[in-house]
């Protein structure tokens, strides 16, 4: 997969579908020559460099004007830029040193290709069958060496970058911008498709034009935001579901990030990406090392479905770590909408007896079992069973009468004011010693940038979990990050606080997840304001928004589906009273599938549909939905309705959701349908008729002449007919 021509002197990486290649230019810089569509010989690839205006400099050892050989020049593509020199683009790696100088400038050492993805120290990483490209690079007045990484797959058209930082002189410097990758292309006529919103409206559509100059997409909110989701796309002018260029980004990270467009004058554009620069500052002493997120780069040149389609094979295979994520998930049902914090054990016992009529398989007691916890103003961070209020135990039992499995509410990062940990250590809030300390939910973020706080978090938990053992951990995070100040760290290390909380939070669930691997975990914040690669490494699915009304759930879900897996997507069905059950529930299948709400309140009839809809998650979702292969068929933002479809694997399978927003009247509506075989003959659930796939891919579903209420929708199941 990655060959070395020593006479070019150009690494080409490809497989079966994409190709990359980066020369070692005479001055020394890796410069980066093509990105696309697999080449059958890289070596034609030098006369793709521009010629003349090449880049001059004043050599001080011998008091002579030298020009850079090789035509270098300050707009070449590079893999890494330099920063103080005559390139203005913006490097995405600044070291400051002793002298207070910003100059940083890599140059090209050795390099070598190795099996398999680099492990790196404390971070999420990719894993499987792919090689890398290691290349050395050197900071020669900085005494820093730098290690390129470029991994690609073998059976994904992926390529994942990041860098490590190493100081291998005797004096300590300052990683003042420290980011993943750089990755300059020759044009930019591109869109840039980003995802922005806010709690229960995560992950809004928004799609620019490239412009002149600088765009941003970033997070400084201390984790991954509902305001900005680390996954971008750039899209060619023109391209389409399945026709055109599309390039997909994403950080393997849960921290404050930055995507960065730049088109100078040459219309060039150049791209850096990776941990946000604004206040970061981290310290190496000698021989201390950093390692930035990786960076994952999907490549597409049949459309944003092929892109989509990369990314979710991707996460699934090489990315997450949960052993049990490719075997049948339960039906979840979370008592948190049902009752809040106002419950009992008799209560909670009811639900589960009536959580079972509608299919259910794993109950979660959600916030209000713990500490003084009976308003969200107190009991956060004292995380032992007020047994005045559930006997665990009991409920636990019930559960397993009733052949059900049991999960539980955490929230480990947070701390009231009004709790015991607090009382006993208040230094271990994040800010503390500032007059001021900004609430959110009535709590206060702990600091995770302290080990001893992690420690402590680790140890209540683990008492929890050897004396209830759990089977499901909903883990969630209420808030953002301000006065990011540790009292465990200096003061010339407070520019290492953000990054140390995601690191802290790693550790925490990392090590938990490794104890107890029998355990799924569930991310959560706030809904869906930490929806990243990072916790999926850990977390097998995340809690996608506290939003579950059809009216705003075909964005939220739709969007999110465009970059994440099916399965990874928290969806559940709530008494939302926009639509019916079965409306809310065929938009939840296309999830992890769940309820949240009060059982004992259900008809009979909501009872039946709800029920029916389990049977179709029982007998479908994991073959289909979970391990098929997702089509986005019509988009929620560019008309008034939208469908995905999804086929399974052996493409004997089919699911099919409609759903329209306003109401419509009758008009003639055929739904083209992707992914089937075409010689094959499949029944339809919608008037059980049986045509070829072929028919079903050119002339499609018949959805003429229904009139279709607002939010109303249509499930259909295609099955072979043998």
């Amino acid at each position: 997969m990655i060959r070395y021509f020593r006479q070019e002197r150009i690494l080409a990486l490809d497989n079966d579908s994409i190709g990359y290649a980066v020369y070692f230019n005479d001055a020394g810089y890796p410069e980066t020559l093509y990105f696309g569509k697999r080449l059958s010989d890289y070596t034609d690839l030098l006369s793709t460099r521009g010629k003349g205006g090449a880049l001059s400099y004043y050599d001080m050892a011998t008091g002579k004007e030298r020009t850079f050989a090789d035509n270098y020049r300050a707009d070449a593509p590079l893999e890494i830029s330099p920063h103080g020199r005559s390139d203005k683009r913006g490097a995405p790696v600044i070291v400051r040193d002793a002298s207070g100088s910003f100059v940083t400038d890599f140059r090209y050492c050795r390099h070598k290709i190795v099996r398999g993805a680099p492990e790196l120290e404390g971070l999420p990483h990719a894993h499987g069958a792919c090689e890398t490209a290691d290349i050395v690079l050197e900071d020669k007045r900085l005494r820093v060496r730098a290690h390129l990484y470029l991994t690609i797959f073998a059976d994904k058209d992926v390529l994942v970058k990041s860098f490590r930082f190493e100081n291998i002189g005797r004096k300590k410097v300052r990683l003042t911008r420290a980011m993943s990758m750089q990755l300059d292309l020759p044009h930019m006529d591109y869109d840039l498709v980003h995802f922005h919103g806010r709690w229960a409206k995560e992950r809004d559509y928004a799609e620019n034009p490239v412009p002149d100059g600088v765009q941003e997409v970033s997070s400084n909110l201390g984790r991954s935001s509902a305001e900005e989701n680390p996954f971008v796309y750039l899209k060619e002018r023109g391209a389409t579901t399945d026709h055109g260029e599309v390039i997909g980004f994403n950080l393997i990270y849960s921290g404050n990030f930055k995507f960065r467009t730049f088109t100078g004058p040459s219309h060039a554009l150049h791209i850096t990406y990776g941990i946000n620069d604004e206040d970061f500052e981290w310290t190496l002493a000698p021989g201390e090392l950093f390692d930035t997120p990786q960076a994952v780069i999907a490549y597409s040149a049949e459309g944003t479905d092929r892109m989509s389609q990369t990314f979710h094979r991707f996460i699934r295979e090489n990315l997450m770590t949960y052993a049990a994520d490719r075997d049948y998930k339960p039906v979840l049902f979370n008592s948190w909408e049902g009752c809040y914090f106002d419950f009992d054990t008799d209560l909670i016992l009811s639900y589960i007896d009536d959580a079972c009529k509608i299919g259910t398989e794993l109950f979660v007691l959600d916030d209000g079992w713990f500490g003084a916890r009976n308003t969200d103003c107190a009991g956060l961070g004292d995380w032992t069973v007020n047994r005045e209020k559930i006997d665990l135990h009991r409920v636990m039992a019930h559960c397993r009468e009733r052949g059900l499995r049991f999960g539980i509410w955490f929230e480990p990062e947070m701390v009231n004011p009004d709790s015991d940990l607090f009382r006993a250590h208040p230094e271990y809030a994040l800010g503390w010693g500032d007059p001021e300390l900004s609430l959110a939910r009535h709590q206060l973020h702990l600091d995770f940038a302290n080990d001893d706080v992690v420690g402590n978090l680790y140890a209540q938990m683990k008492a929890f979990l050897d004396e209830y053992p759990v089977d499901y951990i909903k883990w969630d995070y209420n808030r953002i990050v301000s006065e990011h100040i540790s009292q465990a760290l200096p003061p010339e290390r407070q520019g290492e606080v953000y990054h140390r909380l995601v690191l802290g939070y790693y550790a925490l669930l990392g090590r938990l997840t490794s104890e107890y691997p029998h355990i799924m975990f569930e991310g959560c914040a706030s809904g869906g304001g930490r929806f990243d690669l990072g916790t999926l490494y850990y977390c097998p699915q995340i809690w996608c928004s506290d939003e579950s009304d059809p009216a705003q759930r075909i964005d939220i879900q739709f969007n999110t589906s465009l970059g994440y897996p099916l399965s990874c997507i928290g969806s559940h069905v709530n008494d939302s009273k926009v639509a019916p059950y079965a409306t809310k529930a065929a938009l939840a299948l296309f999830g992890t599938y769940g309820y949240e709400m009060n059982p004992n309140r259900l008809t009979p009839e909501e009872i039946a549909d709800l029920a029916r809809m389990a049977e179709i998650y029982k007998k479908y979702h994991r073959a289909v939905i979970s391990d098929g292969t997702l089509y986005h068929l019509r988009a929620p933002y560019e008309g008034n309705d939208m469908c995905m479809q999804c086929v399974s694997q052996d493409k004997s399978a089919s699911l099919v959701l409609f759903m329209n927003k306003l109401k419509e009247p009758e008009q003639s509506r055929f739904l083209r349908l992707k992914g089937l075989d075409a010689k094959r003959r499949y029944r339809n659930t919608l008037d059980q008729s049986v045509h070829t796939g072929e028919y079903y891919m050119r002339v499609g579903l018949n959805l003429s002449f229904s009139w279709f209420d607002e939010f109303s929708h249509r499930l259909i199941v295609i099955t072979e007919e043998n």
